[in-house]
């Protein structure tokens, strides 16, 4: 193992062991795959494009901290314009919670995509069991 790898090992250690089970945990999982995303987009007037949905949660926890970006891309696909929202409320296991993101188009968009930039999962309680 490289000194570089020792070195941070040995800084993340006694973070991770510093961390009591009864504390809340988070974690940031590399995949979005779970959150489903249906939207619409409608220009509001000269200068905005309001793009409202719903973000569906398929995983078993909830998901909270999601942020949203939104894309508006030319006829090539390139992006002319972009913005950014958060879901205002926890999106529940195997529910849904709302969005809207506004967005100042540049006026050469053809169309937008929406995509999850980042979102936590709580982490499960580790050797304990919760009674019903």
């Amino acid at each position: 193992m490289s000194k570089a790898a020792l070195r941070g090992l040995a800084l993340a250690l006694p973070l991770m062991l510093g961390v009591s089970s009864g504390q809340a945990q988070w974690y940031t999982p590399q995949s979005d795959r779970q959150l489903r995303l249906s939207w619409t987009a409608e220009r509001i007037g000269p200068s905005r494009v309001l793009i409202t949905g719903d973000i569906e949660n398929l995983s078993g926890q909830p998901a909270s901290r999601v942020i949203l970006r939104a894309d508006g891309l030319d006829e090539r696909g390139k992006v002319v314009s972009r913005s950014r929202g958060q879901v205002g409320q926890e999106v529940p296991a195997h529910g849904t919670s709302p969005f809207e993101i506004r967005l100042v188009p540049s006026g050469s968009e053809r169309r937008y995509r929406v995509t999850v930039e980042s979102f936590e999962f709580p982490e499960p309680a580790r050797g304990r069991t919760e009674s019903p």
